[in-house]
């Protein structure tokens, strides 16, 4: 009886032994080549690791990693509203890296939420400064212009916004064939214009040519001269005396003979 008791006591103190371990004897935990670590201890920050292979009591000791890669976030189709008072469906492609993984993780709850929204507040910001025509021609700069009112508040909670790109330019279908519209009717004004200015650039190229006859009479004499030349097989009546009414008529053979 004694060493049935004696048994069953160190069985128990055996159980006891394993349990204890397995809550409290340290466990290795691995923080890979892309990451950073954050390393608290009952609940304190205690420092920032590295890569390598870490051992940590359970429920003492706490390791939170962070991916140091660069990563990227869609900024889904956003209304805006223009100068001019269009709306618009913008979306966004922006790129950022944690740099400082110790103030994204303590300054603020969700950094890439903050990010998010950031995002969308200066989208918002640039787009209400320029007009309809002049945002879908500036794609590039409204990129540019958001990455440098963002970067600057970004970088307070430990990020690094590399860049910033618009994805897409949405319009309403109603709103779409208006601006085609638009588009033709002022394509089709610039030709108009340009048809109007080459007849009257043709027109005043006459004027100066017949002002030029009328001071030079003899220059229509060797227009004649060049065309009889250059002509063969044609009749060509020149009125010779305008006031009379008499013409000459020169016939031109295949040889270039009158």
């Amino acid at each position: 009886m004694l060493d049935t008791l004696l048994l069953a006591g160190l069985f128990v103190v055996a159980i006891g032994v394993i349990v204890a371990l397995s809550l409290f004897w340290p466990r290795p935990r691995i923080v890979k080549e892309y990451e950073r670590g954050l390393r608290f201890r009952k609940g304190c920050l205690k420092e920032e690791v590295g890569p390598g292979r870490y051992w940590l009591r359970p429920r003492i000791d706490e390791l939170v990693k962070v991916d140091s890669r660069r990563q990227q976030l869609i900024v889904s189709g956003q209304e805006v509203l223009t100068a001019d008072r269009v709306p618009l469906k913008v979306s966004l492609v922006a790129e950022y890296l944690v740099v400082n993984p110790t103030m994204a993780l303590t300054e603020i709850d969700e950094y890439g939420a903050a990010l998010y929204s950031r995002l969308q507040l200066c989208l918002r910001e640039v787009v209400a400064a320029k007009e309809l025509d002049e945002a879908l021609a500036e794609r590039g700069e409204i990129g540019t212009a958001i990455l440098q009112l963002a970067g600057e508040e970004v970088s307070g909670i430990g990020l690094s916004l590399r860049s910033v790109q618009v994805r897409d330019f949405m319009m309403g279908a109603g709103l779409r064939g208006a601006y085609s519209d638009v588009i033709l009717a002022r394509q089709q004004g610039l030709a108009a214009l340009e048809r109007a200015r080459g007849e009257s650039a043709a027109l005043r190229n006459l004027a100066n040519s017949a002002e030029l006859l009328e001071r030079h009479p003899g220059i229509a004499q060797l227009r004649l001269l060049q065309a009889v030349e250059s002509s063969s097989g044609h009749r060509i009546v020149i009125a010779l005396d305008p006031e009379r009414g008499r013409k000459t008529t020169l016939d031109v053979t295949s040889e270039g003979e009158v």
